[in-house]
């Protein structure tokens, strides 16, 4: 009963009283929370900037607002090769838990704030709602860590997945952005090129 003490516990719900060597059961409620995971990428330019450094910003910046925790930044590798690369050519994946009432806000407060920061011509933002990752969008990532993929492959795979895209500042980001949510809950092969 002693958890049900703390903050933001709605209620106690009790199914078996313990006490004298009896195993009391009990379930604690508390408020529904939403996934909402961010691919971001292309905010960078050659001279200037740094996606994962935005994304870190982002994500602390929101995290400190009342109702929303940020959960995790991973940096997803993509295709060493690639001719656009800026510099590290990676793209972000931030998590963050919120309220459902408070999603369209998040939303809007990343979008705003890549708008306000990004260096670059060619922004893009995917929002995945959401905990397992399909299988279609792993294999897609895959493939955008060994290859060049087309932005049309990326607004396939967003489509399958339930991704919605933002062309923050332009197109390009958004192949990456995709890829970042394959990825999102898989730090360790994230950062490899061969998975």
């Amino acid at each position: 009963m002693a958890r049900g003490q703390a903050e933001g516990v709605e209620q106690v719900e009790v199914y078996e009283w313990g006490g004298g060597g009896k195993r009391a059961r009990a379930a604690v409620v508390l408020p529904r929370y939403e996934k909402v995971v961010f691919g971001i990428d292309d905010t960078d330019s050659p001279e200037t900037g740094a996606t994962w450094a935005l994304a870190n910003e982002i994500g602390y910046t929101l995290g400190q607002e009342v109702g929303v925790y940020h959960l995790d930044h991973t940096i997803n590798q993509l295709y060493p090769q690639n001719p656009h690369k800026t510099q590290n050519c990676v793209s972000i994946a931030i998590s963050f838990a919120v309220p459902a009432e408070k999603k369209k806000w998040l939303i809007s407060r990343v979008k705003d704030l890549l708008a306000e920061h990004t260096v670059s011509d060619e922004t893009g933002l995917a929002v995945f709602t959401g905990i397992d990752v399909p299988e279609d969008l792993k294999r897609y990532s895959r493939m955008a860590k060994m290859r060049m993929v087309e932005v049309e492959d990326a607004r396939q795979a967003a489509k399958q997945a339930g991704i919605i895209l933002y062309a923050v500042t332009g197109e390009r980001g958004l192949i990456g952005a995709v890829a970042a949510i394959g990825f999102y809950d898989d730090p360790d092969s994230a950062v490899r090129v061969d998975v």
